[in-house]
Protein backbone atom coordinates (compact mmCIF):
# COMPACT_ATOMS: atom_id res chain seq x y z
CA UNK A 1 0.00 0.00 0.00
CA UNK A 2 1.56 2.98 -1.14
CA UNK A 3 2.37 5.68 1.59
CA UNK A 4 -0.28 7.79 0.75
CA UNK A 5 -3.11 5.37 0.77
CA UNK A 6 -2.16 4.59 3.75
CA UNK A 7 -2.35 7.75 5.18
CA UNK A 8 -5.67 8.63 4.11
CA UNK A 9 -7.06 5.33 6.00
CA UNK A 10 -5.25 6.65 9.02
CA UNK A 11 -6.92 10.50 8.68
CA UNK A 12 -9.59 12.50 6.72
CA UNK A 13 -7.83 13.67 3.40
CA UNK A 14 -7.14 17.38 4.17
CA UNK A 15 -9.09 20.14 1.92
CA UNK A 16 -8.46 23.45 0.97
CA UNK A 17 -9.89 26.15 3.74
CA UNK A 18 -10.70 28.26 0.99
CA UNK A 19 -9.99 28.36 -3.40
CA UNK A 20 -9.27 31.84 -4.89
CA UNK A 21 -10.99 31.65 -8.46
CA UNK A 22 -9.90 34.95 -10.28
CA UNK A 23 -7.60 33.74 -13.16
CA UNK A 24 -8.61 32.66 -16.48
CA UNK A 25 -5.15 31.39 -17.09
CA UNK A 26 -2.57 28.97 -15.50
CA UNK A 27 -1.00 30.22 -12.02
CA UNK A 28 2.70 30.26 -12.28
CA UNK A 29 3.80 32.42 -9.22
CA UNK A 30 2.43 32.72 -5.52
CA UNK A 31 4.10 35.28 -2.91
CA UNK A 32 2.96 36.34 0.46
CA UNK A 33 4.00 39.47 2.31
CA UNK A 34 3.24 42.31 4.51
CA UNK A 35 3.16 40.30 7.01
CA UNK A 36 1.26 37.74 5.71
CA UNK A 37 -2.36 39.57 4.77
CA UNK A 38 -1.19 39.90 1.04
CA UNK A 39 -0.70 37.36 -1.58
CA UNK A 40 0.11 38.01 -5.15
CA UNK A 41 -0.29 35.90 -7.81
CA UNK A 42 1.12 36.13 -11.21
CA UNK A 43 -0.57 33.98 -14.46
CA UNK A 44 0.38 33.21 -17.93
CA UNK A 45 -1.80 35.40 -19.68
CA UNK A 46 0.75 38.44 -17.64
CA UNK A 47 -2.31 39.19 -15.42
CA UNK A 48 -0.96 39.87 -11.22
CA UNK A 49 -3.40 39.77 -8.63
CA UNK A 50 -2.77 40.93 -5.11
CA UNK A 51 -5.64 39.15 -2.62
CA UNK A 52 -6.17 40.47 0.96
CA UNK A 53 -6.17 37.24 2.99
CA UNK A 54 -8.58 38.61 5.46
CA UNK A 55 -11.61 39.20 3.18
CA UNK A 56 -9.97 36.70 0.62
CA UNK A 57 -10.75 39.64 -2.02
CA UNK A 58 -8.70 40.83 -4.83
CA UNK A 59 -6.74 44.64 -3.74
CA UNK A 60 -5.83 45.10 -7.13
CA UNK A 61 -6.04 43.90 -10.54
CA UNK A 62 -3.87 44.49 -13.61
CA UNK A 63 -1.82 43.22 -16.24
CA UNK A 64 1.44 43.42 -15.62
CA UNK A 65 2.76 41.76 -18.59
CA UNK A 66 2.34 40.56 -22.44
CA UNK A 67 3.95 37.21 -21.81
CA UNK A 68 4.00 35.00 -18.99
CA UNK A 69 4.58 36.00 -15.22
CA UNK A 70 7.44 34.07 -14.16
CA UNK A 71 7.97 34.61 -10.93
CA UNK A 72 6.59 37.52 -8.27
CA UNK A 73 7.76 38.83 -4.89
CA UNK A 74 6.16 41.57 -2.48
CA UNK A 75 8.08 43.71 -0.69
CA UNK A 76 7.88 46.59 2.17
CA UNK A 77 10.41 49.40 2.48
CA UNK A 78 10.37 52.89 4.40
CA UNK A 79 9.91 55.72 2.97
CA UNK A 80 13.40 56.64 2.38
CA UNK A 81 13.85 53.00 0.03
CA UNK A 82 15.44 51.17 2.85
CA UNK A 83 14.10 47.99 3.78
CA UNK A 84 12.22 46.86 6.54
CA UNK A 85 12.04 43.70 8.77
CA UNK A 86 9.01 42.87 10.48
CA UNK A 87 9.51 43.94 13.55
CA UNK A 88 9.30 47.61 12.86
CA UNK A 89 6.68 47.53 10.42
CA UNK A 90 3.61 48.28 12.39
CA UNK A 91 5.97 51.27 13.45
CA UNK A 92 6.56 52.11 10.02
CA UNK A 93 3.28 51.67 8.77
CA UNK A 94 2.16 55.02 7.98
CA UNK A 95 5.43 56.21 6.46
CA UNK A 96 6.33 52.49 4.56
CA UNK A 97 6.00 51.80 1.33
CA UNK A 98 4.84 48.20 -0.80
CA UNK A 99 6.38 47.34 -3.87
CA UNK A 100 5.51 44.16 -5.67
CA UNK A 101 8.41 42.61 -8.24
CA UNK A 102 7.11 40.93 -11.66
CA UNK A 103 9.14 38.95 -14.11
CA UNK A 104 7.22 38.16 -17.38
CA UNK A 105 8.38 36.35 -20.36
CA UNK A 106 8.01 39.90 -22.17
CA UNK A 107 11.72 39.97 -20.95
CA UNK A 108 10.52 42.64 -18.20
CA UNK A 109 11.30 42.98 -14.45
CA UNK A 110 9.52 45.13 -13.25
CA UNK A 111 8.58 47.00 -10.04
CA UNK A 112 5.44 48.73 -8.96
CA UNK A 113 4.48 50.39 -6.17
CA UNK A 114 1.11 49.45 -4.22
CA UNK A 115 0.23 51.01 -1.14
CA UNK A 116 -2.45 49.78 0.88
CA UNK A 117 -4.01 53.38 0.70
CA UNK A 118 -4.01 53.27 -3.13
CA UNK A 119 -5.60 49.92 -3.23
CA UNK A 120 -9.04 51.60 -2.67
CA UNK A 121 -8.14 53.28 -5.79
CA UNK A 122 -7.02 50.24 -8.19
CA UNK A 123 -9.02 48.18 -10.45
CA UNK A 124 -10.21 44.76 -8.99
CA UNK A 125 -12.10 43.53 -12.28
CA UNK A 126 -10.63 39.50 -12.29
CA UNK A 127 -9.54 38.28 -15.50
CA UNK A 128 -12.33 35.41 -15.29
CA UNK A 129 -14.82 38.34 -15.92
CA UNK A 130 -16.35 38.96 -19.16
CA UNK A 131 -15.89 42.92 -18.57
CA UNK A 132 -11.55 42.58 -17.55
CA UNK A 133 -9.69 43.84 -20.27
CA UNK A 134 -5.99 45.88 -19.84
CA UNK A 135 -7.60 49.00 -21.05
CA UNK A 136 -8.70 51.97 -18.77
CA UNK A 137 -7.56 49.46 -15.69
CA UNK A 138 -6.14 51.56 -13.02
CA UNK A 139 -2.63 49.90 -12.14
CA UNK A 140 -0.10 50.65 -9.46
CA UNK A 141 2.37 53.02 -10.57
CA UNK A 142 5.26 51.65 -12.30
CA UNK A 143 8.58 52.86 -10.27
CA UNK A 144 11.15 50.27 -12.61
CA UNK A 145 11.49 48.31 -15.70
CA UNK A 146 14.50 46.57 -16.58
CA UNK A 147 15.23 44.69 -20.11
CA UNK A 148 16.49 40.91 -18.48
CA UNK A 149 16.15 37.68 -20.04
CA UNK A 150 12.70 35.43 -20.22
CA UNK A 151 13.88 33.21 -23.07
CA UNK A 152 13.77 30.11 -20.62
CA UNK A 153 11.49 29.39 -17.44
CA UNK A 154 13.45 30.47 -14.90
CA UNK A 155 12.18 33.49 -12.48
CA UNK A 156 14.21 36.10 -11.02
CA UNK A 157 15.89 36.14 -7.60
CA UNK A 158 16.58 39.23 -5.64
CA UNK A 159 18.60 40.36 -2.28
CA UNK A 160 19.33 43.20 -0.36
CA UNK A 161 23.14 45.10 -0.15
CA UNK A 162 23.80 44.45 3.86
CA UNK A 163 23.83 47.28 5.79
CA UNK A 164 27.54 49.05 7.05
CA UNK A 165 25.69 49.18 10.08
CA UNK A 166 26.09 44.97 11.30
CA UNK A 167 28.24 43.09 12.58
CA UNK A 168 29.85 41.69 9.82
CA UNK A 169 30.94 38.38 11.31
CA UNK A 170 28.22 37.92 14.24
CA UNK A 171 26.90 34.16 13.40
CA UNK A 172 23.06 34.36 12.94
CA UNK A 173 23.19 37.92 13.10
CA UNK A 174 20.36 39.71 11.32
CA UNK A 175 22.67 40.29 9.02
CA UNK A 176 22.08 36.93 7.85
CA UNK A 177 18.65 36.46 8.14
CA UNK A 178 17.18 39.94 6.36
CA UNK A 179 19.19 39.64 3.20
CA UNK A 180 16.95 37.55 0.90
CA UNK A 181 13.76 38.52 0.63
CA UNK A 182 12.05 35.15 1.87
CA UNK A 183 13.55 35.51 5.39
CA UNK A 184 12.64 38.60 7.42
CA UNK A 185 12.91 37.75 11.29
CA UNK A 186 11.36 39.80 13.83
CA UNK A 187 14.07 40.57 15.61
CA UNK A 188 16.48 42.44 13.62
CA UNK A 189 17.64 46.15 12.90
CA UNK A 190 15.17 48.67 11.62
CA UNK A 191 16.11 48.17 7.58
CA UNK A 192 18.69 47.45 5.48
CA UNK A 193 20.36 49.14 2.28
CA UNK A 194 17.79 50.07 -0.09
CA UNK A 195 20.39 48.76 -2.91
CA UNK A 196 19.12 45.22 -4.47
CA UNK A 197 20.93 42.37 -6.45
CA UNK A 198 18.83 40.62 -9.26
CA UNK A 199 19.94 37.96 -10.74
CA UNK A 200 18.53 36.45 -14.13
CA UNK A 201 19.51 34.26 -16.56
CA UNK A 202 22.22 35.48 -19.11
CA UNK A 203 20.53 35.94 -22.70
CA UNK A 204 23.34 35.15 -24.86
CA UNK A 205 25.65 32.60 -23.02
CA UNK A 206 23.64 29.50 -22.27
CA UNK A 207 23.94 28.48 -18.57
CA UNK A 208 25.23 32.03 -18.03
CA UNK A 209 23.77 34.30 -14.97
CA UNK A 210 23.73 38.04 -15.24
CA UNK A 211 23.54 40.12 -11.89
CA UNK A 212 21.26 43.49 -12.44
CA UNK A 213 21.47 46.52 -9.32
CA UNK A 214 18.76 48.25 -8.29
CA UNK A 215 18.36 51.40 -8.11
CA UNK A 216 20.56 51.83 -10.57
CA UNK A 217 18.91 49.56 -13.22
CA UNK A 218 22.38 48.33 -14.51
CA UNK A 219 23.90 45.16 -14.79
CA UNK A 220 27.03 44.70 -12.91
CA UNK A 221 28.39 41.30 -13.75
CA UNK A 222 27.77 38.30 -15.09
CA UNK A 223 28.50 34.69 -13.98
CA UNK A 224 29.74 32.60 -17.44
CA UNK A 225 28.99 29.38 -17.86
CA UNK A 226 31.75 26.95 -17.44
CA UNK A 227 32.95 26.12 -21.13
CA UNK A 228 33.81 22.22 -19.60
CA UNK A 229 30.41 21.25 -18.50
CA UNK A 230 27.95 21.44 -20.76
CA UNK A 231 24.79 22.44 -18.14
CA UNK A 232 22.15 23.39 -20.69
CA UNK A 233 19.87 25.88 -19.45
CA UNK A 234 19.65 27.88 -16.24
CA UNK A 235 16.39 26.46 -14.78
CA UNK A 236 16.40 27.97 -11.22
CA UNK A 237 17.98 30.41 -9.18
CA UNK A 238 18.80 32.53 -5.93
CA UNK A 239 21.16 34.85 -4.51
CA UNK A 240 21.75 36.12 -1.08
CA UNK A 241 24.62 37.60 1.04
CA UNK A 242 25.98 35.32 3.72
CA UNK A 243 26.50 36.57 7.26
CA UNK A 244 30.30 37.89 6.61
CA UNK A 245 28.96 40.07 3.46
CA UNK A 246 29.75 37.38 0.58
CA UNK A 247 27.26 37.02 -1.76
CA UNK A 248 26.16 33.56 -2.92
CA UNK A 249 24.01 32.60 -6.23
CA UNK A 250 22.79 29.12 -6.12
CA UNK A 251 21.71 27.70 -9.13
CA UNK A 252 20.19 25.00 -11.11
CA UNK A 253 20.33 24.17 -14.53
CA UNK A 254 18.81 22.15 -17.54
CA UNK A 255 21.09 18.71 -17.05
CA UNK A 256 20.08 18.00 -13.60
CA UNK A 257 23.29 19.89 -12.30
CA UNK A 258 23.69 22.25 -8.98
CA UNK A 259 26.22 24.87 -8.95
CA UNK A 260 27.30 27.26 -5.87
CA UNK A 261 29.11 30.45 -6.35
CA UNK A 262 30.40 33.07 -4.33
CA UNK A 263 31.95 36.69 -4.35
CA UNK A 264 33.90 37.29 -1.80
CA UNK A 265 32.80 40.45 0.31
CA UNK A 266 32.81 43.23 0.95
CA UNK A 267 30.73 44.39 -1.96
CA UNK A 268 31.63 47.89 -2.63
CA UNK A 269 29.17 49.83 -4.88
CA UNK A 270 31.29 52.10 -6.89
CA UNK A 271 33.55 49.35 -8.36
CA UNK A 272 30.59 47.74 -9.46
CA UNK A 273 31.46 49.01 -13.02
CA UNK A 274 34.74 47.41 -13.29
CA UNK A 275 34.50 43.92 -14.43
CA UNK A 276 38.02 43.07 -12.97
CA UNK A 277 36.70 43.82 -9.49
CA UNK A 278 34.30 40.70 -9.51
CA UNK A 279 35.21 36.72 -8.91
CA UNK A 280 33.31 34.57 -8.77
CA UNK A 281 34.18 31.03 -7.16
CA UNK A 282 32.33 28.00 -7.76
CA UNK A 283 32.50 26.07 -4.63
CA UNK A 284 29.90 23.54 -5.42
CA UNK A 285 28.92 21.35 -8.33
CA UNK A 286 26.95 18.35 -8.39
CA UNK A 287 24.28 16.71 -10.54
CA UNK A 288 22.05 14.56 -8.33
CA UNK A 289 19.09 14.65 -10.99
CA UNK A 290 18.48 12.89 -14.43
CA UNK A 291 16.20 15.53 -15.36
CA UNK A 292 16.29 18.91 -15.66
CA UNK A 293 16.04 21.08 -12.04
CA UNK A 294 12.50 22.74 -11.75
CA UNK A 295 13.08 24.36 -9.20
CA UNK A 296 15.28 25.08 -5.46
CA UNK A 297 15.10 26.99 -1.79
CA UNK A 298 17.57 27.80 0.59
CA UNK A 299 17.23 27.03 4.10
CA UNK A 300 15.78 30.78 5.12
CA UNK A 301 17.53 30.56 8.71
CA UNK A 302 20.60 29.12 8.37
CA UNK A 303 21.77 29.00 5.35
CA UNK A 304 23.51 25.61 5.94
CA UNK A 305 21.68 23.75 2.69
CA UNK A 306 19.15 24.22 -0.33
CA UNK A 307 16.88 21.46 -2.09
CA UNK A 308 16.00 21.09 -5.37
CA UNK A 309 13.65 19.37 -7.16
CA UNK A 310 13.60 18.14 -10.68
CA UNK A 311 11.33 16.63 -13.60
CA UNK A 312 12.83 13.26 -12.06
CA UNK A 313 11.33 12.40 -8.80
CA UNK A 314 14.42 12.76 -6.13
CA UNK A 315 14.39 15.51 -4.32
CA UNK A 316 17.89 16.73 -2.82
CA UNK A 317 19.51 18.41 0.16
CA UNK A 318 22.58 19.93 -0.87
CA UNK A 319 25.26 21.60 1.43
CA UNK A 320 25.84 25.12 1.36
CA UNK A 321 29.20 25.69 2.51
CA UNK A 322 29.16 29.50 4.25
CA UNK A 323 32.91 29.24 5.59
CA UNK A 324 36.39 29.61 4.34
CA UNK A 325 37.22 26.42 5.44
CA UNK A 326 34.31 24.40 3.90
CA UNK A 327 35.16 25.78 0.48
CA UNK A 328 38.68 24.14 0.97
CA UNK A 329 37.51 20.90 2.28
CA UNK A 330 35.92 20.69 -1.71
CA UNK A 331 32.89 18.16 -0.50
CA UNK A 332 30.73 17.88 -3.45
CA UNK A 333 28.46 15.14 -2.31
CA UNK A 334 24.62 15.80 -1.61
CA UNK A 335 23.45 15.46 2.48
CA UNK A 336 20.71 13.39 1.74
CA UNK A 337 18.84 11.91 -1.89
CA UNK A 338 15.00 10.71 -2.08
CA UNK A 339 13.21 8.96 -4.58
CA UNK A 340 9.82 10.46 -3.87
CA UNK A 341 8.22 8.20 -6.41
CA UNK A 342 6.41 11.05 -7.78
CA UNK A 343 8.28 13.16 -11.10
CA UNK A 344 7.73 16.26 -11.94
CA UNK A 345 7.37 18.00 -8.72
CA UNK A 346 8.42 21.83 -9.15
CA UNK A 347 7.64 25.18 -7.26
CA UNK A 348 9.86 23.89 -4.05
CA UNK A 349 9.11 26.18 -1.17
CA UNK A 350 11.06 25.81 2.79
CA UNK A 351 9.27 27.09 5.25
CA UNK A 352 10.61 29.83 7.40
CA UNK A 353 10.87 27.82 10.47
CA UNK A 354 12.78 25.44 8.21
CA UNK A 355 10.56 22.47 9.64
CA UNK A 356 8.53 21.72 6.62
CA UNK A 357 9.08 21.76 2.26
CA UNK A 358 5.97 21.83 0.39
CA UNK A 359 6.07 20.97 -3.71
CA UNK A 360 3.69 21.56 -6.57
CA UNK A 361 3.41 18.28 -8.66
CA UNK A 362 2.35 18.01 -12.48
CA UNK A 363 -0.17 15.53 -11.19
CA UNK A 364 -2.46 18.47 -9.48
CA UNK A 365 -1.54 17.28 -6.03
CA UNK A 366 0.74 19.40 -3.39
CA UNK A 367 3.06 17.47 -1.18
CA UNK A 368 4.29 18.22 2.52
CA UNK A 369 7.72 16.86 3.42
CA UNK A 370 10.15 17.11 6.10
CA UNK A 371 13.08 19.49 5.66
CA UNK A 372 15.40 16.64 7.80
CA UNK A 373 13.79 13.21 6.66
CA UNK A 374 12.76 14.64 3.49
CA UNK A 375 9.49 11.94 4.42
CA UNK A 376 6.25 13.00 2.86
CA UNK A 377 3.86 14.04 5.79
CA UNK A 378 0.64 14.83 3.64
CA UNK A 379 -0.47 14.67 0.25
CA UNK A 380 -2.63 18.00 -0.19
CA UNK A 381 -5.36 17.24 -3.33
CA UNK A 382 -8.13 19.27 -4.73
CA UNK A 383 -7.11 20.18 -8.09
CA UNK A 384 -7.85 17.98 -10.94
CA UNK A 385 -4.76 19.94 -13.74
CA UNK A 386 -1.21 20.52 -12.62
CA UNK A 387 -0.40 22.59 -10.08
CA UNK A 388 3.25 24.86 -10.79
CA UNK A 389 3.18 26.97 -8.27
CA UNK A 390 3.37 27.00 -4.08
CA UNK A 391 4.09 29.77 -1.49
CA UNK A 392 4.39 29.50 1.95
CA UNK A 393 3.32 31.94 4.97
CA UNK A 394 5.89 33.69 7.01
CA UNK A 395 5.84 32.44 10.76
CA UNK A 396 8.06 32.38 13.51
CA UNK A 397 10.61 29.99 14.36
CA UNK A 398 9.63 29.13 17.74
CA UNK A 399 6.08 29.44 17.07
CA UNK A 400 4.20 26.10 17.84
CA UNK A 401 3.20 24.24 14.19
CA UNK A 402 -0.56 23.61 15.67
CA UNK A 403 -3.96 25.16 14.34
CA UNK A 404 -5.22 28.34 15.98
CA UNK A 405 -7.16 28.13 19.31
CA UNK A 406 -10.73 28.46 18.98
CA UNK A 407 -11.92 32.14 19.47
CA UNK A 408 -13.18 32.39 23.41
CA UNK A 409 -16.82 32.10 24.05
CA UNK A 410 -18.60 35.73 24.13
CA UNK A 411 -19.69 36.31 28.05
CA UNK A 412 -22.67 38.14 28.33
CA UNK A 413 -22.41 41.67 28.91
CA UNK A 414 -23.85 43.06 32.41
CA UNK A 415 -26.83 45.42 30.93
CA UNK A 416 -28.15 46.79 27.71
CA UNK A 417 -26.01 50.21 27.94
CA UNK A 418 -23.06 48.18 27.53
CA UNK A 419 -23.64 46.50 24.58
CA UNK A 420 -24.54 50.38 22.88
CA UNK A 421 -21.41 51.27 24.65
CA UNK A 422 -19.23 48.62 23.11
CA UNK A 423 -21.00 48.44 19.73
CA UNK A 424 -18.67 50.38 17.45
CA UNK A 425 -16.00 49.08 19.40
CA UNK A 426 -16.86 45.19 18.62
CA UNK A 427 -16.64 45.75 15.20
CA UNK A 428 -13.15 47.13 14.91
CA UNK A 429 -12.18 44.02 17.25
CA UNK A 430 -13.58 41.93 15.07
CA UNK A 431 -12.13 42.98 12.30
CA UNK A 432 -8.97 43.19 14.01
CA UNK A 433 -9.12 39.60 15.36
CA UNK A 434 -10.04 38.36 11.65
CA UNK A 435 -6.88 39.76 10.30
CA UNK A 436 -4.59 38.43 12.89
CA UNK A 437 -5.79 35.43 12.58
CA UNK A 438 -5.10 35.51 9.05
CA UNK A 439 -1.52 36.55 9.46
CA UNK A 440 -1.08 33.50 11.92
CA UNK A 441 -2.49 31.06 9.93
CA UNK A 442 0.43 28.47 8.50
CA UNK A 443 -0.94 29.19 5.27
CA UNK A 444 0.17 27.07 1.85
CA UNK A 445 -1.39 28.38 -1.16
CA UNK A 446 -1.04 26.49 -4.58
CA UNK A 447 -1.42 27.73 -7.70
CA UNK A 448 -2.43 25.42 -10.75
CA UNK A 449 -3.21 25.24 -14.71
CA UNK A 450 -6.41 25.36 -14.12
CA UNK A 451 -6.54 29.18 -12.98
CA UNK A 452 -6.98 28.66 -9.62
CA UNK A 453 -5.32 28.79 -5.81
CA UNK A 454 -6.26 26.50 -3.18
CA UNK A 455 -5.94 27.89 0.26
CA UNK A 456 -4.73 25.17 2.90
CA UNK A 457 -3.78 25.62 7.06
CA UNK A 458 -1.83 21.77 8.12
CA UNK A 459 1.42 21.69 10.05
Amino acid sequence: MASSDLQSTMHPPATPVYVLRGHAAPVHALHFYNQNTRLVSGDADGWAIVWNMTTKRPVATWKAHEGSILNVKGVKFAADGGHLCDANEQAASDSSEMRVFTHGRDNALRVWRLNTKEEELLDKRLPIEENSTPKNMKEPWLIYSITVNALNFCGFSICFKPSLSYEPNLEGSCLEQVSSVDALPGSCMPKVSSEMFIAVPNAMNTGGIDIFHLPSQKRICIIYADKSVNTGMVMALEIFFSSAGDLYVVSGYEDGQAMVHMQRGPIVIEDMDDASTWNWERIYLHRAHQQPILSLDVSPMHKSHFFTSSADAMIVRHPLPLRSDDVKSGDQVPLRIVNTKHAGQQGLKIRSDEKILVTSGWDGRARVYSCKSIKELAVLKWHREGCYAIALAEIEADEPTTHLPTEPAEEKPESSTLIQRNQPRSLIAINQQRSRKAQLTHWIAVGSKDGKISLWDIY
